[in-house]
């Protein structure tokens, strides 16, 4: 079971991105984490034409291989989204996985695996498509936590 749960004390910061706490009950424990909605408009000259969503999760606590096949087998699409995209922290799974809905014409659900503060952040080996999420969980997991005198 991994758990980065240090990242939760930075709640402050995750609100201020727009992040929100996030759990989900699976057969074997819980999934914690933040989740944020961000709006995508298709516009042309004569105005918006469309309205889509995109779903952004950053998972501290999982259980790894588990929580991942649990989402690939399990994960329903949402009505109006584009992508789920799903950062579990400090996975032990490679780096991407893409599950589409209905060929992707549902959606699709986008798996990512990184560790902050580790090999992988030295050598920037991360997916690119996650390159707006990284700098926040670094930040997260560079601040010391709050001492409690």
């Amino acid at each position: 079971m991994s758990d980065f749960s240090r990242l939760e004390q930075k709640m402050d910061m995750w609100s201020y991105l727009g992040f929100e706490p996030w759990e989900h009950w699976t057969p074997r424990g819980v999934m914690r984490g933040v989740n944020r909605r961000i709006t995508l408009m298709k516009s042309s000259v004569l105005g918006p034409i469309g309205k889509y969503y995109a779903w952004d999760y950053i998972v501290w606590l999982h259980r790894d291989a588990a929580d991942i096949e649990y989402l690939l087998s399990g994960w329903q699409h949402l009505p109006e989204v584009v992508t789920q995209r799903f950062v579990f922290v400090g996975a032990d799974r490679p780096a991407r996985k893409v599950k589409g809905f209905w060929l992707g014409f549902r959606g699709f659900l986008e798996i990512y695996a990184y560790a902050p503060g580790g090999p992988e952040k030295d050598a920037r080996k991360y997916h690119p498509k996650i390159r707006d999420l990284v700098p926040a969980i670094d930040l997260a997991w560079s601040v010391q936590p709050e001492n409690s005198d």
